[in-house]
């Protein structure tokens, strides 16, 4: 192990519960070819970016208006697919992207890896233009490691012709309300269920951050794992109670086919996810157009309004990039530019933007939903999401451990698994960690 990587090790050890990391430089002894050197900027700039978002037409918005600074976009998996570990040994390799879309919550992971660059002399004028969760999300501590794009901010999706049919007069405000009206559709017609409990990792990490609670925290020099902790036990075993009473998908899956075929033959009359799922709605169930509404997400308290948030991504300049100022200024304009964010928003990005929130394509009435303003909704969300939860360094380990945990096994059984799991994960990283 060199000693730059040991180093950045041993930064992320000793963060605040906030992920407080102090003075991590993001050098990297690869070469990269994607860039020029930055002492080297009156001639004509060449970069790559990688994702796997629909950014092509981003891209050439960019690249029309900017010749002298040409982008070149690569479609890869991803990131929990396969992605970022295509980057890391790209750049391992001296061959990786001067750009790469990067989740918000692999941040952590990537700058374990020593993948991702500290931006901040470049980005940091210009992230009061973006939602304060963002910045924080692409940011650990005082250092600025992407710059935002989107945001997830969680609602309840609903059949509003369904819900006259079964006679529920409004959508449910509490996760109690949401189990009775559950039940009663299931009295009336036992093959309806209600929603889809969540079946993969990052869904219950979702669930998780609105009971306020985080699966790690930093104490002194070691992490502490907490993914069995009171908020998400309470989480993981009321979905599988509604499971095993058959009022919910035990599939989960809200993209498959299955879910598909019922929600067309009017078997399921909810589905709890991100705003960006509108958008799956809109292109899979186009037969359905006009039934959907859209609500605030349930919550355990009746009126205390949180929320949640899952999904979301920033452009992360790459360790090894020549040209990180002008990289940023290209994250800054995929992020900001008006034509940019609407042509993000048409692809299904909730902009983490402010002023991009204010685009009227998400202000005005949406046709899908019955001409309801949904974007009012997305936006109150937004706004309510806990500001709790930190990120911790073994995120795809945790993804891939809680999705195969919970496909065989109850929700209890998976967060049991998974915490020692990861606990052992993190030891391999030659961190300190405790059990929460």
């Amino acid at each position: 192990m060199d000693s730059t990587t040991i180093r950045t090790r041993r930064l992320l050890t000793i963060t605040t519960a906030a992920l407080l990391v102090a003075g991590l430089g993001a050098c990297s002894s690869a070469e990269n070819t994607s860039g020029t050197a930055e002492k080297s900027q009156t001639g004509p700039v060449n970069m790559e970016f990688w994702g796997w978002a629909g950014y092509e037409k981003i891209v050439d918005q960019w690249n029309t208006s900017h010749p002298n600074t040409k982008v070149t976009f690569k479609k890869i998996p991803s990131g929990g697919t396969g992605g970022y570990t295509q980057i890391s040994n790209a750049i391992t390799a001296g061959e990786g992207p001067c750009l790469a879309q990067i989740e918000y919550q692999a941040i952590p992971s990537m700058l374990v890896k020593d993948t991702v660059m500290d931006i901040t002399k470049y980005a940091s004028a210009d992230m009061a233009k973006y939602a304060p969760s963002a910045v924080s999300a692409s940011s650990i501590g005082d250092k600025i490691y992407g710059v935002p794009v989107d945001v997830g901010p969680m609602v309840l999706f609903y059949r509003q012709d369904l819900f006259a049919k079964y006679g529920i007069t409004k959508p449910p405000a509490t996760w109690a309300e949401y189990k009775a009206d559950a039940e009663k559709v299931a009295a009336a017609d036992p093959s309806v269920q209600f929603g889809n409990a969540p079946s993969e990792g990052n869904d219950l990490a979702a669930y998780t951050l609105q009971t306020g609670q985080s699966w790690y925290s930093v104490k002194g020099d070691s992490w502490t794992v907490s993914i069995d902790n009171p908020g998400t036990r309470k989480v993981a075993e009321f979905w599988q109670g509604l499971k095993d009473k058959g009022l919910v998908s035990k599939s989960g899956n809200a993209w498959d086919p299955k879910f598909n075929k019922a929600a067309t033959a009017g078997k399921v009359l909810t589905f709890v996810n991100a705003s960006w799922a509108a958008g799956g709605l809109k292109s899979d169930l186009k037969g359905l157009s006009g039934k959907w509404r859209v609500a605030p997400m349930p919550t355990w308290a009746a009126g205390d309004g949180k929320s949640s948030s899952n999904g979301g991504s920033a452009t992360s300049v790459m360790s090894g990039c020549k040209t990180p100022r002008e990289a940023v200024q290209f994250a800054d304009f995929l992020s900001s530019d008006p034509q940019a964010v609407k042509t993000g928003i048409e692809s299904g990005l909730y902009p983490a933007s402010k002023a991009g929130q204010e685009d009227p394509s998400l202000t005005g009435g949406d046709p899908y939903f019955g001409g309801q303003k949904v974007g009012d909704v997305f936006k109150a969300s937004a706004a309510q999401v806990p500001s709790t939860w930190t990120n911790g360094p073994t995120y795809q380990q945790v993804q891939t451990d809680l999705t195969g945990a919970m496909g065989k096994g109850t929700l209890p059984d998976a967060i049991t698994e998974v915490q020692a799991s990861t606990v052992a994960a993190i030891k391999k990283l030659g961190l300190s960690v405790t059990n929460g």
